[in-house]
């Protein structure tokens, strides 16, 4: 059921709906932002020029891919001007059918979520009562003040948070986090990221949970009485020859001024500390637009920057969005028992040796593994979200450990590979349908980490999806799936020196639900 486009008595128009697209009015102002409403609640916000093609009747938007399994049932759909409100279009339709169901985007709560600048569904600052913001704000303050005080650096808040603070004294709707910055001395970047380390040891140590994202990067878990969880980002500023930098989307030719002396700004009626000349640093940040409001602001971050940034600092942020958003999507639908290659492997090459389970996603595998055989075993993995879940599913009893590690980033990957390089008895790498999923860097950087790794030893052990597994059903469809060729595989193997002792491809390996793919079991050796 589609409504038609015609003034209504207000004047406004209607849109056209389909299950994955909706098209909008021809004439929007192409720069300007606009809302989607569903059924009275804002879920998306678009901007005509960077998210619409011109087709037929219209501007063509297909629907977030995060919004897919909201999507059923009957929806009021609605456009509107983000800064005046007015209505632009409006439309009902059903979505699948489902005229029984009607559409809520919420999480298992009954919280609203909004689509941030990822594409990933977040439940806004906006919705939360002011006994949660209030409880989150004093927990920010008192993190202030522990990188001030007890890490000695000046800190001061940023980005998104500086922005809503200066605009209006709130935090921005949208926003699903908190940015708080600290200035440091330092210009090379190794004196950097050695004194970020410092800081996140300090952090540690006054007990506030930390996750890194990069040298530069990162993010404190702040958990509330409610039993909820809120981030806040925590961010280097350095100057290097004149330029300040504050990673991951921050180059500007900005002198000292700028930052130094600190003050203040309000924000939920408390004062908190910001860079001295703000509305400079904001201009360079969003552009000369920057006190209007924009919920469908992206940062385009130049190429030589994200390159420079990159490679100071490295990161775990490369392709790690996606798989956030996977695990977070289907945590409930993946299955714990360990798979049949793990079986298999633990069968047919039985050990004592260390087990490193790379890109071990839920841990199912690793688990088994430590729990059926008492080996030490770690779970690899750099969706965080996920191996955290695991981890508070698994007994402290297990000799299993848990690992954050980006394949895509040479200098993470050859740390481990010197440490497991001098482990008095040699690993063993398990790697189940990772293979598949990595593009060519982080392919030939699991090679570097096997050649370093087994030297003296151990087994690589590998099960991937086969060209000829590409026409075949899938139980779940995922952005950047590859099907690799087993013999091209084994030659990259013995290009890196290593020896493929067995492989064997077919269906009826690693079935699930309704699936058979076609996969490969491969095992490599780098020894002798």
């Amino acid at each position: 059921m589609t409504a038609t486009e015609e003034p209504d008595e207000t004047g406004s128009r209607t849109l056209r709906v389909r299950d994955a697209r909706l098209v909008l009015p021809a004439d929007l102002d192409p720069g300007s932002t606009y809302d989607v409403l569903l059924n009275d609640r804002h879920v998306w916000s678009l901007q005509p020029q960077i998210d619409t093609k011109p087709g037929r009747g219209g501007l063509v938007a297909r629907w977030p891919s995060s919004l897919d399994r909201y999507l059923v049932g009957r929806a009021e759909v609605v456009l509107r001007e983000h800064v005046s409100g007015d209505v632009v279009a409006t439309a009902d339709h059903v979505f699948k059918g489902a005229e029984d169901q009607r559409v809520e985007v919420v999480d298992k709560g009954g919280n609203p979520l909004f689509i941030d600048k990822y594409g990933k569904l977040t439940r806004p600052l906006s919705t939360e009562g002011a006994d949660t913001l209030g409880e989150l704000m004093d927990q920010v303050e008192e993190l202030i003040a522990c990188l001030r005080d007890k890490a000695g650096v000046p800190t001061f808040i940023a980005y998104g948070t500086l922005l809503g603070a200066v605009r209006n004294g709130r935090l921005i709707g949208h926003d699903n986090d908190l940015d708080i910055a600290y200035l440091s001395d330092h210009a090379n970047p190794v004196d950097v990221i050695r004194e970020a380390y410092r800081i996140e040891r300090v952090l540690l140590a006054e007990g506030w949970s930390v996750r890194r994202g990069s040298g530069a990067r990162m993010n404190v878990r702040i958990r509330l009485s409610d039993d909820t969880t809120r981030f806040v980002d925590v961010f280097t500023a350095h100057w290097v020859e004149g330029v300040l930098y504050i990673p991951q989307d921050t180059g500007f030719e900005l002198p000292r001024e700028t930052m130094l002396p600190l003050t203040t700004v309000e924000l939920l009626g408390r004062r908190l500390p910001a860079p001295a000349d703000y509305e400079r640093l904001l201009a360079a940040t969003y552009g000369p637009g920057w006190r209007t409001p924009d919920p469908s602001f992206r940062y385009e971050t130049p190429r030589w920057l994200s390159r420079r940034i990159g490679g100071w600092f490295g990161g775990l942020r490369t392709h790690r969005k996606q798989w956030d958003v996977f695990y977070g999507a289907h945590k409930g639908e993946l299955p714990n028992k360990p798979s049949p290659f793990a079986q298999w492997v633990a069968q047919t090459y039985p050990s004592d040796r260390p087990l490193y389970d790379i890109g071990a996603g839920n841990a199912r595998d690793a688990r088994w593994f430590a729990r059926s055989s008492g080996r030490e075993v770690t779970a690899i993995d750099y969706t965080i979200g996920a191996l955290m879940r695991a981890q508070r599913r698994t007994s402290d009893a297990l000799p299993l450990a848990f690992q954050v590690l980006n394949l895509y980033d040479a200098r993470e990957v050859l740390t481990l590979g010197v440490r497991l390089s001098r482990l008095e008895t040699p690993a063993d790498l398990y790697a189940r349908f990772l293979l598949h999923a990595l593009e060519d860097l982080g392919r030939e950087n699991l090679w570097r980490l096997a050649s370093m790794s087994l030297r003296g030893g151990g087994h690589l052990f590998l099960e991937f999806r086969t060209h000829q597994d590409r026409g075949r059903p899938k139980v779940f469809q995922q952005a950047g799936r590859r099907f690799l060729d087993p013999t091209e595989v084994a030659a990259e193997i013995e290009a890196h020196g290593g020896r493929v002792v067995h492989q064997e491809s077919g269906t009826g390996l690693a079935a699930f639900r309704d699936e058979d793919p076609h996969v490969c079991r491969m095992v490599a050796t780098w020894a002798g």
